[in-house]
């Protein structure tokens, strides 16, 4: 944590004097609104992985009112990437963007490694909207990229031209930071390289077995599984305790995000890229979807009245162990990141056990009424307003959605049947697909892909709930 700050406390000072070069107002012709980085080092071109439209682009923002263009570039780099830049000349225009040859004031480190696009990622841990807006930047050969793949596909050829006449700079090349990281974690490092290792060395159907596992129990941590598991609880246990198990869910959630950002510690594939075998970004301490699990597991153990040592027990956590290992394997959260996540879950947990002791309170009515999730709805402003980040912003459009829908909450009268559950499940699984098709059509804008994340899931929510009621009467 201190590291980080002293390292960002570096990049402002240096952002601060790199200004004094860009002090002056940049007149722009009509319609320009954003200002982009060309950085080009070793003859590659420095370019960033968006999180919320998932596209390629170059570093760069939104040119905000009465601010130098040319520092726009510069802060929107800087905030991208981590590269303190000094933003020379321009190198000509998009319908909306100005680009401007950006040179580095500080060596450019990039690891040897070369990803799917044959191309070197750069370290960006530290930079301030990592995570947030990007999941990472890269050096690539801009004649190895289809115009496809670009988030503007038509800018792409102007894009090349401008780069080969964009300054050239030298570029330190590092097979890996293992020392940039934590003691703990150095000695993980170390873990995920062997058994990496040591399975890439194992016998072919070995290793084929290995790896299928490793895919099937990573997606077990993704959030689409939530579309089978409430459905399911709703189906085995009824509505007050899925109302019951998704506040447990939601606050458990949401202390795991605080915390990550507080800590800001990154996942373990940052310091070393080829260990990377899952897609993942952001921070891992503590690790959200264990701590999600060991919330709903515990809950659950406790309804079939089987929160003891017995063989269900046992089972939920030699799966839980399989699943850490996994992410573990796959370079996605260390040990300890998955440890302090179960804790959290299990704590999280442990006090609505608190509650369900109390003989004068209806654990399953409190948790299910207006006023709490109406508070907790509270709670996320404050949340949103302190890190008006993505993530938090679809937390808020989650909370909000489940306090208008307590307040048309009914127990159920009867209960659902499996093919009545099917069918939801096949429901909700279509309108994810056809969310994130629509989504396709509008990845080009960083705002509409932000609405169409923060709908997503308060969409299938509605949509869940229309479809209980109508199966289920």
């Amino acid at each position: 944590m201190i590291s980080r700050l002293f390292v960002l406390a570096v990049g402002c000072i240096s952002l601060l004097f790199s200004t004094l070069s860009t002090a002056n107002e940049t007149a722009l012709p009509e319609g320009i609104k954003g200002s982009l980085c060309i950085v080009r080092a070793d003859d590659r071109l420095v370019l960033v992985n968006e999180i919320l439209t998932k596209q390629i682009s170059l570093p760069g923002g939104t040119i905000s009112s009465g601010e130098d263009p040319k520092l726009t570039a510069q802060r929107e780099t800087w905030e991208e990437t981590g590269l303190v830049v000094t933003v020379g000349d321009v190198l000509g225009y998009s319908e909306t963007a100005v680009m401007y040859d950006c040179v580095s004031d500080s060596d450019v480190i990039a690891y040897d490694f070369n990803n799917a696009l044959d191309a070197h990622e750069l370290p960006i841990w530290f930079a301030p909207h990592y995570g947030v807006e990007v999941s990472g930047a890269m050096l690539l050969d801009p004649s190895k990229l289809k115009d496809s793949d670009y988030r503007y596909p038509e800018q792409w050829p102007a894009i090349k031209e401008m780069y080969s006449r964009a300054s050239n700079q030298s570029v330190t090349y590092v097979p890996h930071l293992i020392d940039a990281a934590p003691q703990l974690n150095q000695t993980e490092l170390n873990w995920i390289t062997g058994l990496q290792q040591w399975v890439s060395g194992a016998p072919a159907p070995i290793k084929s077995t290995l790896l299928g596992l490793n895919l099937a129990l990573n997606q077990l941590t993704q959030p689409l599984m939530l579309i089978f598991l409430f459905p399911i609880l709703f189906w085995r246990f009824g509505k007050e305790f899925t109302y019951k198990v998704f506040f447990a869910l939601t606050v458990t959630s949401i202390l795991s995000l605080v915390a990550q950002q507080g800590f800001a510690l990154p996942r373990p594939h940052v310091y070393i890229p080829a260990l990377e075998l899952a897609p993942s970004y952001g921070y891992s301490f503590p690790s959200l979807p264990i701590a999600v699990w060991f919330t709903v597991g515990t809950i659950v153990l406790l309804a079939l009245e089987k929160l003891s040592i017995n063989r269900y027990s046992m089972s939920f956590l030699g799966l839980m162990f399989l699943v850490g290992l996994t992410k573990f394997y796959s370079g996605s959260a260390f040990i300890l990141d998955m440890i302090v996540g179960a804790l959290l879950g299990a704590l999280v947990a442990w006090h609505i056990i608190r509650l369900e002791s109390k003989p004068d309170l209806n654990v399953s009515e409190l948790l299910s009424s207006k006023g709490v999730w109406i508070a907790l709805s509270a709670g996320m402003v404050v949340l949103t307003v302190i890190w008006p980040i993505p993530t938090f912003t679809a937390w808020l459009a989650v909370v909000i959605t489940a306090s208008g829908l307590v307040m048309t909450f009914k127990p159920n009268e009867t209960q659902p049947a499996v093919r009545d559950i099917v069918s939801i499940v096949v429901g909700l699984l279509f309108i994810y697909l056809l969310i994130s098709y629509i989504g396709s059509f509008v990845s080009y804008s960083g705002i509409m892909s932000l609405v169409i994340e923060s709908v997503r899931y308060p969409i299938l929510m509605l949509a869940f709930v229309l479809l209980s009621r109508k199966f289920v009467r």
